[in-house]
């Protein structure tokens, strides 16, 4: 939903939306690239199918761990996996 600050660039956006669409189809059809023609039609169909769903495996096998930098003190308890990627201060949570 558009709020004060939106709605005019969504208003100005929704002016290009028929060039921007042929632009796509002009690209998915005639560019040189197979990844160019690749990411035009991808982008036509995310536009006209919605993207599709990513399923998460939450299984006890599989859990997930978020980190939350709060700005507090050292982090604890980092699984290994993430240990190198972890910022210097934050708190993580276990979800099950």
């Amino acid at each position: 939903m558009p709020n004060k600050l939106t709605r005019p660039l969504k208003e100005l956006a929704a002016q290009y939306t028929e060039g921007s669409i042929i632009t796509l189809v002009a690209l998915r059809d005639h560019a040189a690239s197979e990844q160019v023609r690749l990411q035009a039609a991808n982008a036509l169909l995310d536009r006209g199918h919605g993207k599709p769903r990513q399923e998460i495996d939450l299984s006890e096998d599989n859990k997930l761990t978020i980190i939350v930098n709060r700005g507090g003190g050292p982090v604890l308890d980092v699984p290994p996996a993430l240990d190198d990627h972890a910022p210097d201060e934050a708190e993580t949570v276990e979800i099950l």
